[in-house]
């Protein structure tokens, strides 16, 4: 599925991580394998940032919003839609869109709801609340994120040693001039290949996921080039779902693209599911205000299975570093 939106602007990306930082390399010590030291090697992923008891991904993504919204000025009553791409909600029932809105002291003229997905979240966000802001009008803003870890175990598997948590928000308003083009892929009948139970039992077939990443998601990333016509070297950075260090270098001998290009996040923050897009925008703050203005494609795959890619202008000025916080609002 492509599309293409000619009036979105994407005013201010800000993230935020938890001060609780675990490193890896102890991990494996406790776990006393040659198995899980090499993981560690492989994946790339030295470090991760992990919630503390109490605090969870809303807490962050308000903090992100704040931010946002006292940097740009908005008026609080124009945001019309507010999107929260999560798989670590507050509640089951109501969305935890609702209790940001509140938070965030935005009006009732609002639409407000959760979405569940996982690493192609931020992309679908971004389709989503740019869809949303075609008939609505007004403002738009878009969190993701996740904060999953607090209760790590003490000597954890191998798989764990790939998660972080971390949270977003994105400003988004409707501007003539500013065209995003989108594709949108998904696959149900490979759910079980990767995925998590309701009593939070974690299920992944790692080769499988490897092989799915440099087929399909190689793939379409070709395809999506050829059928909007954008020429490899207009793309200034790849911003990637930050797997892990092997998928990452996979995808880019698989489609020839220069690894100065592929921009990370995983040696600090790990993988931080819905959250590696802007927590690798906002990590690499410095490489991109190289340029006033940047071309990104944007790509996010894995859970569900699903892939989706977006291809947009981005003005650098408006990315914010990221913020270290161990915030917990205290109304719940």
């Amino acid at each position: 599925m492509y599309g293409k939106y000619d009036n979105i602007k994407i005013k201010g990306i800000a993230a935020a991580a938890p001060s609780r930082v675990i490193d890896n390399i102890a991990c494996a010590e406790k776990l006393g394998s040659r198995r899980a030291k090499k993981q560690v090697m492989l994946t790339g992923i030295r470090w991760r940032h992990c919630v503390r008891e109490g605090q969870s991904a809303s807490d962050m993504s308000c903090v992100c919003a704040e931010k946002l919204l006292e940097k740009l000025g908005w008026d609080r009553k124009e945001i019309r839609v507010i999107v929260n791409v999560t798989q670590s909600p507050d509640f089951h029932t109501p969305s935890t869109a609702m209790i940001i809105q509140k938070r965030l002291r935005i009006g009732e003229d609002c639409l407000a709801f959760d979405v569940n997905l996982g690493c192609t979240g931020y992309v679908s966000g971004l389709q989503i609340v740019s869809a949303l802001l075609q008939n609505t009008g007004g403002k738009g803003l878009l969190l993701a994120g996740d904060g999953k870890y607090s209760e790590m175990a003490e000597v954890p598997s191998t798989d764990s040693l790939l998660f972080g948590d971390g949270s977003s928000a994105t400003a988004i308003e409707l501007e003539k001039g500013n065209p995003m083009f989108y594709a949108q892929k998904t696959d149900g009948t490979r759910h079980s290949l990767l995925s998590v139970a309701l009593d939070g039992t974690l299920t992944m077939d790692g080769n499988a996921v490897l092989l799915f990443s440099l087929n399909e998601v190689c793939q379409s990333i070709k395809e999506f080039k050829e059928h909007f016509e954008i020429p490899e070297e207009t793309i200034d950075y790849y911003i990637l779902h930050q797997a892990q260090k092997l998928i990452l270098d996979g995808i880019g001998r698989e489609c020839g693209i220069d690894g100065k290009k592929i921009l990370t996040s995983y040696e600090e923050y790990g993988n931080t599911s819905t959250a590696t897009l802007p927590v690798t925008i906002c990590a690499n703050i410095e490489e991109l205000q190289k340029k006033k203005k940047a071309r990104l494609y944007l790509c996010g795959y894995g859970v569900g299975l699903a892939w989706s890619s977006v291809a947009l202008d981005l003005d650098t000025d408006c990315i914010m570093p990221i913020e270290i916080t161990d915030y917990c609002y205290n109304d719940l």
